[in-house]
């Protein structure tokens, strides 16, 4: 809530210059912020042992940065729904949209189940063995950067099959 007002003045102002990200580069900037909050995180958990917490100020960098993430995702993708859903299917759509945020919900308690235990087998994702807690965010660094990566490369693709619809 206390950033939402400073993205929208960022993004109004960056729009009266000219210079205003199109949606799918704004979704991919929400994508990096993620993966970086995951990679400041990993910087707090390196060498970590089991049973000691880590410093409040890497949990307070990494939900900062989480929630700059989620202010160039949610209200961007929400935003897009209402503007490319041909109208007697904009309700469906909506659906559609909260129902794929409950799929990934479900995919992160899947990958919670790699979080490292030292009484159990080393899990692997993929071929990536997740033997402690920087390996396990780093497993979020590298799928939320692919991520960022691909739709920034995918943007102007996108955009053009937006039809100017931003």
């Amino acid at each position: 809530v206390l950033f939402a007002p400073i993205f929208a003045w960022i993004w109004t102002k960056l729009g009266n210059k000219g210079m205003e990200p199109s949606s799918p580069a704004k979704m991919a900037l929400g994508l990096f912020f993620l993966a970086i909050g995951y990679l400041v995180i990993t910087f707090g958990v390196d060498g970590l042992q089991p049973g000691v917490k880590v410093s409040m100020l890497w949990l307070v960098s990494l939900y900062m940065l989480h929630t700059f993430g989620e202010l160039s995702l949610s209200p961007i993708g929400l935003s897009l729904v209402v503007k490319l859903s041909p109208a007697r299917f904009t309700s469906l759509m909506m659906g559609i949209w909260f129902l794929s945020n409950s799929a990934a919900n479900k995919f992160a308690g899947v990958l919670s189940e790699l979080y490292p235990d030292p009484a159990k087998p080393v899990p692997h994702f993929l071929g990536y063995a997740v033997t402690n807690l920087h390996d396990f965010f780093m497993l979020f660094v590298f799928m939320a950067g692919a991520s960022s990566l691909i739709l920034f490369a995918l943007s102007s693709v996108l955009k053009k099959m937006m039809h100017g619809r931003q």
